[in-house]
């Protein structure tokens, strides 16, 4: 995660859409246990929701697949932000941009490695 951590940061600082790593801890596996199935997509109580989902998707990628998870859902702001007056921000599309930009593919998997 520190490598993937650095890639998001300084991909952030050049899109101007700032990241910040949230925890991964597994005892937020606690939020989404199940009494019908074997895991929950989500929380019923909304705690947490992008950490949550992180969480989940954790349960199918194999320890040696390089993965991130960039909530883009949440990016609504009153008034908008800075060059964008619109409350639906859009967030995470420059950023996405950036990091596809630095590299092909390939090459930001084994960034990520």
């Amino acid at each position: 995660r520190t490598k993937a951590n650095k890639i998001l940061y300084l991909a952030g600082v050049k899109s101007g859409e700032r990241v910040w790593p949230f925890p991964m801890d597994e005892d937020f596996d606690e939020l989404i246990k199940s009494n019908v199935a074997d895991i929950k997509q989500c929380s019923e109580i909304g705690y947490g929701d992008h950490i949550l989902a992180a969480r989940f998707l954790s349960k199918f990628v194999p320890n040696e697949i390089p993965w991130i998870h960039l909530d883009m859902s949440a990016g609504q702001h009153k008034g908008g932000l800075a060059h964008i007056p619109s409350e639906i921000t859009g967030f995470g599309v420059k950023l996405t941009l950036e990091l596809l930009s630095e590299s092909n593919p390939t090459e930001l998997v084994e960034k990520l490695r």
